[in-house]
């Protein structure tokens, strides 16, 4: 038997459509949209330039903080709450490759965060677009001095938001490769995600520290994870400055890797798991 690229993508297909018919995937799907939302009660308020930042940053901040906790909490619910309930047994007894399984299941739980990060993208590029178009149409001389918001620059902010989020899709399914409980898997995802934020500290901590074994412990931390911080650039989109595409694709590949990386292991540690 090959492998076979068709079987990974038939088990990504259907892991979506479980994903989807989730009930948790619509309750933050509201809750975001919500949060986003709430964000209009400004619009009353004569701020200029300065709503839009408030509405960007809203935005932002709501989809790195919600499609987080989804890819967290999905991937761990789908990979290994299977494994728990026994239902993945059925489907590994037959012909079928366990690295096939582990990147099924990872890309379509990736494919639906993506396709949450996109609604919310697209949400918030239409809402800065109109909401800008009504301030210069109520007082052309709103933005002057100021630099306004670009939607292409949003767009690219989701894209890179989508690669990040891929990152922690694959650290969940290298805990649920070997862990025995959906809690446990979750309970990592969550401390890894505050250490990839966190990540940077340890980079400073490595270049300034002077004892050898802390640089060591840094060092390790630092390569080990993610620095998530690197992908916070939704500031500097906010206050109309424009990047560079060269930017995104050092993000872009930075996430790759690390991606890679991470679903490699996760490949290892899985086909090692005795049932």
């Amino acid at each position: 038997m090959k492998w076979s690229f068709r079987r990974t993508l038939l088990i990504a297909f259907n892991t979506f459509r479980e994903a989807v018919r989730m009930k948790l995937f619509l309750v933050i799907l509201i809750l975001a949209l919500g949060a986003f939302a709430s964000s209009f009660l400004f619009k009353e308020f004569n701020f200029g330039s300065s709503e839009l930042k408030f509405i960007a940053d809203f935005g932002f901040g709501g989809m790195t903080l919600f499609g987080s906790v989804l890819a967290i909490i999905v991937s761990a619910q789908l990979f290994i709450g299977e494994i728990e309930h026994r239902t993945a047994l059925t489907v590994l007894a037959k012909p079928l490759f366990r690295s096939e399984y582990l990147l099924g299941k990872f890309f379509g739980s990736w494919l639906m965060v993506a396709c949450f990060v996109g609604m919310l993208s697209l949400c918030l590029a239409i809402a800065i677009w109109v909401r800008e178009t009504s301030i210069l149409q109520a007082n052309p001389e709103a933005f002057q001095g100021a630099e306004p918001i670009e939607i292409l620059q949003v767009i690219a902010f989701g894209i890179i938001q989508i690669l990040r989020l891929g990152m922690l899709c694959a650290l969940v399914a290298l805990f649920s490769s070997y862990a025995s409980s959906t809690v446990f898997a979750m309970s990592m995802g969550f401390l890894v995600w505050v250490a990839s934020q966190l990540q940077y500290i340890a980079t400073d901590a490595w270049s300034g520290g002077s004892h050898w074994l802390l640089k060591i412990l840094f060092a390790f931390a630092s390569l080990a994870l993610p620095n998530f911080h690197l992908f916070e650039v939704g500031d500097r989109i906010a206050l109309g400055e424009t990047l560079s595409a060269v930017v995104y694709l050092k993000l872009a590949t930075y996430a790759l890797l690390y991606t890679a990386f991470y679903l490699s292991i996760s490949i290892v540690t899985f086909n090692r798991r005795e049932f």
